[in-house]
């Protein structure tokens, strides 16, 4: 089973998104910084990494905190979970340091306007919780089930 990781950055009022082309999907969608966690690599450390990498934004793993968790399975087998955490940043200055390449840029948006863009992301278990932190009371829990009858959560 994959782990995988993402953050909701934010300073002041705004939130931090990624531009990614997403090979999958045929085109670019702005995201949270996200990432898979490496192996030997704890989910917390590899928030703090995922961050610096693909903004540049430095943060201790102390400042970062769990807001939810997702797994997902196909056809009723789990497939992957990601752990999902936010954090207030002092300095917004943007510096990504990509190494695969897959950032292409990095802007601050409201967060009317992020959810906007995080609402066009074609796979729920980025989208949903993203969105759901954003505008309500969000779940802590996520679970997000593909079968040819499409996505349940």
């Amino acid at each position: 089973m994959r782990e995988y990781v993402g953050v909701v950055a934010r300073y002041g009022d705004q939130i931090a998104l990624v531009r990614e082309q997403y090979d999958t999907w045929d085109r670019m969608h702005w995201n949270l910084p996200s990432g898979a966690v490496e192996p030997g690599e704890d989910p917390l450390a590899a928030a703090v990494r995922e961050l610096r990498e693909e903004t540049g934004l430095r943060v201790a793993a102390s400042a970062l905190a769990q807001v939810w968790t997702a797994v997902v399975s196909h056809d009723g087998v789990l497939v992957n979970r990601s752990f999902n955490y936010t954090v207030t940043v002092s300095d917004p200055r943007f510096a990504p340091d990509d190494q695969d390449g897959a950032v292409l840029e990095v802007r601050w948006f409201s967060v009317a306007e992020a959810v906007t863009h995080l609402s066009a992301v074609p796979y729920p278990p980025l989208s949903a919780p993203a969105v759901a932190h954003l505008t309500e009371a969000a779940r802590t829990e996520w679970s997000f089930n593909l079968s040819d009858g499409g996505w349940t959560y």
